[in-house]
């Protein structure tokens, strides 16, 4: 895809495709142990409170009320850096409009918010979500079904999928994904924030590995 495609529309559909990736895991499912591997992280799970003993647990998640949706916290931007190459980082709101209200989002996520940054010269760019997740669902198998959809939503449009790593970037585990047509993802979990950023980009000033690089914890 040509840098002067339409990055907030590449946003929107992974952001709906990682969503769709499959019900929230069980309480049961969660405090499962995952087996060691060296290409999954190993997640620490926020500790879910002991229900009245006359309760019973529920093994199917609640769906999303009609009319939900997921807020928008311009607060979870804190984590990003204010620039990136020189470049300002700037809240994206606006790229969130459709993905806010899908069933699957408001199922697993309790807050997000987007930012991008863009060469105005060049059109290369970074787009950047940051995702806190109700508790319970994040895990494991939850983080990889997630990169794996927000990964083949991004490169619907973009050649499809080529292929797939992981480095260490500013000290932190990076996840990235690459498109036919030239396409990057990256996907970081922020363990101390309890917050995950998954990012689009396109071109070779790799604005969305230096926007990876520079992330707060």
């Amino acid at each position: 895809m040509r840098p002067g495609g339409p990055p907030a529309t590449l946003l929107v559909m992974a952001l709906v495709a990682a969503g769709c990736a499959g019900p929230a895991p069980t309480p049961a499912a969660i405090a499962a142990p995952t087996p060691a591997a060296t290409a999954s992280p190993t997640l620490t799970p926020s500790p879910q409170p002991t229900p009245p003993p006359t309760s019973q647990p529920s093994t199917t998640p609640r769906p999303p009320s009609p009319g939900a949706f997921a807020p928008i916290d311009p607060e979870l931007l804190d984590v990003l850096p204010d620039e990136v190459d020189g470049l300002p980082v700037e809240p994206a709101p606006d790229a969130l409009i459709e993905a806010v209200g899908n069933p699957a989002i408001v199922r697993n996520v309790k807050a997000l918010a987007a930012a991008a940054v863009v060469d105005p010269a060049t059109l290369e760019f970074a787009y950047a979500t940051v995702m806190r997740f109700f508790d319970g669902v994040m895990s494991d198998p939850f983080y990889r079904d997630w990169r794996i959809s927000f990964d083949a939503g991004v490169c619907e449009v973009a050649g499809g999928v080529s292929g797939n790593a992981e480095a260490e970037i500013g000290g932190r585990q990076v996840f990235i994904g690459s498109c036919a047509d030239g396409i990057h993802t990256y996907h970081a979990w922020l363990g101390n924030r309890g917050v995950l950023v998954s990012v689009s980009a396109v071109g070779v000033q790799r604005l969305g590995e230096q926007l990876v690089e520079d992330l707060r914890d």
